[in-house]
């Protein structure tokens, strides 16, 4: 009954009793008792009317205060519940929380959450209370949608007492999880008052719940895509193919809670499956008897192919039905595989799949890398021995046969008893090694000089033509005006050392000169180098292919076409020589840096 309707029952009820009360008393009792004795009926009627009346009134009052009170602590309990869910996004906090709730609303024996896991795993169980036991059987003799259907189920305790179960689904039949109590059978609350604030509570789980597994998903999400970065960013600053390999199987160890982890590359030439790196617990999943190198041939699938893969004999066999097998694919060739043992119990999530599945393709790309590094650095070795090979025939072998020819000629002269003669030849043959020797040891320089990481091709540069200049007796002068962006590829940088090194070389042996400056500027997103010198210079628009001045500058400017530049040649008999290189910076233009000229 509402308030407004209970005010008129207060103002109609009075008035009808006392006017049943009056033709009661002075009509049918007044004519035979007398006035007196009506009137005495009267007033004790109504005084116990009135009383009668107002405890019923006031009962219920109270009651109506007591139920409103109790559904101000249940939204009170709630609200603090919302609050409460709304500053947490762990797992365990929230399902503490809800059950706690439960119970103090409810005044439960006992309240649990039974949530799903994921198909093919059994429900997680959380509960509290003393009679936590008592409800983990009644919930697994009655069914939840059989109870939220009905709205409770009575159960018998292992005591032998009566209880009474409440299950309500979170957010449905097919929710992700179940609420369950179980209450003393007189309890205080209704069993519609009971299957509503299981409802309110199950959806506040519901929701909270949700946000966690979101939250997890993000964080989750977020570090695959860290581990990815991080791995990207070793194959792109490391050459260590070992240490590349390595941080992969300990990230799929890690990030999915796994057993083990073990990565095998194939063999190119036979097709045996070699074990590379191990992470986790290698003695418990490698096969026995094997140290997992040079094992038997293996066909490995494709990653979506079908059919059933082969069995890894690099592994137990009792492992072989909980292993997760990645591909490593280059191309269309498959290059090893990244295995991940976990527990039988354990099953990974898409997410993990997909994970596992990028850590293998970056293991593929950084084989691919090295592979390509290597083969890189024997196509550098066998180019810079072409290189030698030529500057040696032209250069070294020239002398040494001139020289044999000359001795034989100085002996007979000696024989013949031409003193004189012999002893100019000899003269000219001891310049003609001191000579030869100058060139080899600027040779040697030249190879020994590299780009220091610290100073860049500028302190090489410095560096360079500090020795060059002691050796040689030409000043040497490095030139790099205002601020300069001189972060060329490593590649790129190498070839321009060699450049300048043959350039030099050229102005100590034909060009007679007593200064050499070399000077760096920026071109757009160029970076001019020039090499000048004050000597005699030549005709350059018609260079004898003979002469060992031609063979220097035709490899300075195959140095420079294979780094991407443009190479140039400026020189008139008398005005000395000028060598252009015009070389792309690096992506972004590089960093400008304030340098200062130096003299060799």
């Amino acid at each position: 009954m509402n308030l407004n309707r209970l005010k008129w029952v207060a103002i109609a009820m009075p008035l009808a009793f006392v006017g049943f009360l009056r033709l009661t008393t002075e009509g049918a009792l007044g004519s035979v008792l007398g006035a007196w004795y009506s009137s005495a009926i009267f007033f004790a009627a109504l005084a116990l009317g009135v009383f009668a009346f107002a405890t019923v009134v006031f009962g219920w009052l109270d009651r109506s205060q007591k139920v409103s009170e109790a559904r101000a602590r249940e939204l009170q309990a709630l609200n603090d519940l919302g609050r409460k869910l709304s500053g947490t996004l762990e797992h365990a906090s929230i399902v503490k929380v809800v059950l706690e709730t439960a119970m103090g609303v409810l005044g439960a024996r006992a309240a649990g959450l039974s949530l799903n896991e994921g198909q093919g795993r059994s429900p997680a169980w959380h509960s509290i209370g003393e009679g936590s036991d008592d409800l983990e059987r009644a919930t697994s003799a009655v069914s939840p949608t059989h109870v939220w259907q009905n709205g409770s189920a009575r159960v018998v305790t292992d005591d032998g007492e009566p209880a009474l179960l409440v299950s309500t689904p979170m957010g449905g039949p097919d929710s992700p999880g179940v609420l369950h109590v179980l209450l003393d059978p007189e309890s205080a609350h209704s069993t519609a008052d009971v299957n509503s604030l299981m409802y309110a509570l199950a959806n506040h789980a519901s929701a909270a719940l949700e946000r966690s597994r979101l939250f997890e998903a993000v964080q989750r999400r977020e570090q695959h895509a860290r581990a990815l970065y991080e791995v990207g960013l070793e194959i792109v600053s490391s050459q260590d193919l070992q240490r590349v390999l390595g941080q992969i199987t300990t990230d799929a160890c890690r990030l999915v809670h796994a057993r083990a982890a073990v990565l095998c590359l194939l063999n190119e030439s036979d097709g045996r499956l070699s074990l590379v790196q191990t992470s986790g617990d290698k003695a418990a999943v490698l096969a026995p008897g094997g140290d997992g190198s040079g094992l038997t041939p293996i066909a490995i699938g494709p990653r979506y192919g079908g059919g059933p893969p082969a069995a890894c004999p690099v592994l137990a066999e009792e492992h072989a039905a909980h292993t997760i097998r990645s591909p490593l694919i280059v191309g269309s060739s498959v290059v090893g595989e990244l295995c991940v043992i976990h527990d039988p119990q354990q099953r990974f999530t898409d997410d993990q799949r997909a994970l596992l599945a990028g850590l293998a393709d970056m293991a593929a790309i950084a084989i691919h890398n090295s592979r390509l590094l290597e083969r890189e650095r024997q196509v550098a070795v066998l180019e810079e021995r072409d290189h030698l090979a030529r500057e040696m025939h032209d250069t070294l072998a020239q002398v040494l046969g001139y020289l044999h020819l000359r001795a034989a000629t100085t002996r007979k002269r000696l024989q013949a008893g031409e003193t004189d003669r012999a002893i100019e030849e000899l003269q000219e043959m001891q310049d003609l090694a001191n000579e030869a020797y100058v060139d080899v040891r600027e040779a040697i320089l030249g190879l020994r000089e590299t780009v220091a990481p610290a100073g860049g091709i500028v302190g090489s540069l410095r560096q360079y033509l500090q020795k060059f200049g002691r050796q040689s007796g030409i000043e040497a002068v490095l030139r790099v005006p205002g601020t300069v962006a001189a972060t060329l590829p490593p590649d790129a940088e190498i070839q321009l050392l060699r450049v300048v090194q043959e350039a030099l070389t050229n102005v100590r042996k034909h060009a007679d000169a007593a200064r050499a400056t070399v000077c760096l500027e920026n071109a757009g997103d160029c970076l001019r180098i020039s090499i000048e010198d004050n000597g005699r210079g030549f005709d350059s628009s018609r260079v004898d292919r003979a002469e060992g001045r031609s063979f220097g500058l035709r490899s300075m400017k195959e140095r420079v076409e294979r780094a991407g530049g443009r190479f140039s040649v400026d020189s008139t008999p008398g005005k000395g020589t000028r060598i252009t290189v015009l070389l792309p910076l690096e992506q972004g233009g590089g960093l400008r840096v304030a340098y200062e000229d130096s003299a060799g």
